[in-house]
């Protein structure tokens, strides 16, 4: 009954902050983090951060959030953004990555604690980005399919990159045939699943008719176990079972019924407890202690992703003040990256300061974006 207990009280606070910073116009993710805070450890104490039920949900989140990713990234959306999206992904992905390499290695840490820190702050939030774009009445403009497929392609690169970051920090050892042999068989994956989903699409309307979302878990369950079983992590395969399914495979009524499904678990259950537990190791202390590590990683991340993209676009033609916002846009955080974020602190690849430094740096990153963006929103307005 115990695990009941902090199940409700987790739910009652996700529910309450979910309220809180929906009227401040934030994601509620932070929301949720905030919570955690509250009802964790570091405030109130009220519920056991080693309780396993809460720990087998967080995990479960991890897993559904990841396939709601695949499913949310929508091939129409890479075809509206063209190729000028890919330019601006691989900016916004490469500029943060060196410098944040650079970065850690300059302030100390090994050389896999610095290659985890420059894929975790090279990511981009595909839903956060969605929900500013919504906010300030952009994703139907050419600016915002080309934030969206940018996004898209980005979250790509960065799981591919992560699993092989992580595969290469397990075996210890790092030789260019080591590298060649794990990014081959990523990326056969990847093309397999991906190339497999659209020839076979014309044979999913009549499986997929009645049993959709039970089928969905089946494919996003083998999928993850495939990831395991080559060496990679079970959200890869959950992610491409989302990317598989497609709305042209299977209907679109059916479609929307397994994404309505997968999103309510994702991000109404599942995903909010994984993110509340989240907070339960956070340490303030991190940031008190060495508040220049703070500042230096946010810098870094923050205008990495910034001039990454947006020096990408202004290449392309994009007038200085879209470029900006293209830039901002993709500094949206909360999501693919606290999830790897926590995976390299159940793996102990980064300990519990660099975890909350890490934490706290996405929050700040995508504070600053909303509220910048606002006004910029306005001149784009005027111009027009």
């Amino acid at each position: 009954m115990e695990d009941f207990h902090s199940l409700l009280i987790l739910m009652v606070i996700v529910w309450v902050m979910g309220k809180v910073f929906r009227m401040l116009s934030l994601p509620l993710i932070f929301g949720e983090l905030i919570g955690g805070i509250i009802v964790g450890p570091m405030v109130l104490g009220i519920i056991d951060p080693d309780n396993l039920s809460i720990k087998v949900l967080a995990e479960l989140g991890i897993f559904f959030m990841m396939l709601h990713a695949g499913l949310e990234a929508d091939p129409h959306e890479l075809a509206k953004g063209s190729r000028k999206s890919i330019l601006i992904a691989i900016g916004g992905v490469l500029v943060p990555f060196i410098g944040g390499y650079f970065v850690t290695q300059a302030l100390g840490f090994t050389l896999s604690e610095s290659l985890f820190v420059a894929i975790a702050i090279s990511a981009t939030a595909i839903a956060i980005s969605v929900r500013i774009l919504k906010d300030y009445k952009l994703q139907n403009t050419k600016l915002g399919h080309t934030v969206l497929a940018a996004a898209i392609i980005s979250d790509i690169i960065i799981l591919i990159a992560f699993s092989l970051i992580v595969q290469l920090i397990e075996i210890g050892s790092i030789s260019a045939e080591t590298v060649g042999v794990m990014l081959i068989k990523i990326l056969l994956f990847f093309a397999i699943i991906i190339i497999g989903g659209l020839k076979t699409q014309k044979y999913f309307c009549k499986i997929f008719a009645n049993k959709g979302f039970t089928l969905t878990l089946i494919l996003a369950l083998c999928f993850g176990l495939i990831a395991e079983f080559i060496g990679l992590h079970i959200i890869i395969g959950s992610f491409l079972a989302g990317l598989f399914i497609r709305e042209q495979g299977v209907g679109k009524k059916v479609f929307d019924k397994i994404e309505d499904r997968i999103y309510g678990l994702s991000y109404s259950f599942l995903g909010p407890i994984f993110f509340t537990s989240l907070a339960f190791y956070l340490d303030f202390s991190a940031i008190k202690e060495r508040p220049q590590l703070f500042i230096i990683l946010f810098l870094t991340a923050f205008f990495g992703k910034l001039i990454g993209s947006g020096v990408a676009a202004l290449i392309q033609k994009f007038k200085p003040l879209k470029a900006l916002i293209i830039g901002l846009t993709m500094n949206s955080r909360g999501a693919v990256d606290l999830i790897i974020i926590s995976i390299g602190f159940q793996k102990g690849i980064i300990g519990q300061d660099l975890f909350s430094v890490l934490v706290f740096m996405a929050f700040a990153a995508t504070f600053v974006t909303i509220v910048a963006i606002k006004p910029l929103k306005r001149q784009l307005k005027c111009k027009k």
